[in-house]
């Protein structure tokens, strides 16, 4: 087993995942059977080099998957805070490209008019076209080999942790970027609170299949010859608090696993989540740590 960014074998298992676990929660959660993408038990792994943590294997969602999720009104947002601050780094001249772009939601917060999204679903592209937004159902992969050097910007939001192929991925990216060029990149944060959580299908294959830090991102730019702009954490949002704090108060109690199915780690969760409930109520937003997501921007030298 190598690493998927950097190829090393310098790898340690943090934790094995039970298949029928990951199944059941999923089934628990959506409604929907995925046992035909699940069909062995999952390594949980951290590189030694780069330090990503990835999912072995990388098994990841097909179009029937993420057209499953497309069902629930907050799987594809048109307003996010990374939205609002990518835009600030996008002029109304630059030409932009949006790797795994959904319906395209993030077109309409540029001025540019200039801008290109990829997206394998084509339910997403149908819903971009009734809105006038160009989306093309091909792999950044295929399209960076026709249209290098072309892009002011590229960008990815909460994408970059879906993919089996981070390397090729990223670099075709890269490919696709002018001299001077942007990469904007939105993943979930394993600098958050996340890192600790238990049961949170969303952030487990086949839906994520990596976890990236400021370290890995670091190793990026260093790697690949670019400049690091920014790296920008929201804080935990409203909506998170009382998740935050039962992670927290969870976690002291015990430490947590991925999954965690037992009567156990069911009382321990209610227990704790009745005290961070309540605690939630008094912590004020200069208290606040990291939030889920981290937005990186780097720059094509």
């Amino acid at each position: 087993m190598n690493c998927p960014l950097c190829d090393t074998e310098n790898i340690k298992k943090l934790e094995k995942i039970d298949k029928k676990s990951l199944i059941g929660l999923y089934k628990k959660a959506t409604g929907e059977d995925f046992s035909y993408l699940i069909s062995q038990d999952i390594d949980f792994c951290e590189c030694n080099n780069c330090k990503l943590r990835f999912y072995d294997p990388l098994t990841t969602g097909d179009e029937k998957f993420y057209n499953s999720l497309q069902k629930f009104e907050w799987y594809y947002l048109d307003d996010k805070e990374e939205y609002v601050y990518a835009k600030d780094y996008i002029s109304s001249t630059d030409r932009v490209l949006e790797v795994g772009s959904g319906k395209g939601a993030f077109a309409k917060h540029i001025d540019t008019k200039d801008y290109v999204g990829l997206d394998f679903s084509r339910q997403a592209k149908n819903m971009a076209q009734q809105n006038g937004i160009v989306v093309e159902n091909e792999l950044i992969e295929d399209y960076a080999e026709k249209h290098p050097h072309e892009f002011d910007v590229v960008v990815s939001f909460q994408v970059l942790e879906h993919v089996s192929n981070p390397k090729q991925f990223i670099e075709s990216k890269i490919k696709t970027l002018k001299k001077g060029g942007r990469l904007i990149i939105a993943v979930p944060s394993e600098d958050s609170f996340l890192k600790y959580a238990t049961n949170v299908i969303l952030n487990m294959p086949p839906h994520h299949v990596t976890r990236w830090s400021d370290t890995t991102f670091k190793y990026i730019a260093d790697i690949y010859n670019l400049t690091i702009e920014t790296i920008y954490h929201e804080k935990v949002q409203d909506v998170h608090k009382s998740w935050y704090l039962t992670t927290l108060i969870a976690n002291s109690i015990s430490a947590n696993k991925i999954i965690n199915t037992s009567f156990f780690y069911k009382f321990k969760n209610k227990f704790a989540g009745l005290i961070g409930r309540f605690l939630s109520r008094g912590l004020k937003n200069e208290m606040l740590p990291n939030g889920l997501s981290v937005l990186v921007v780097l720059k094509k030298v």
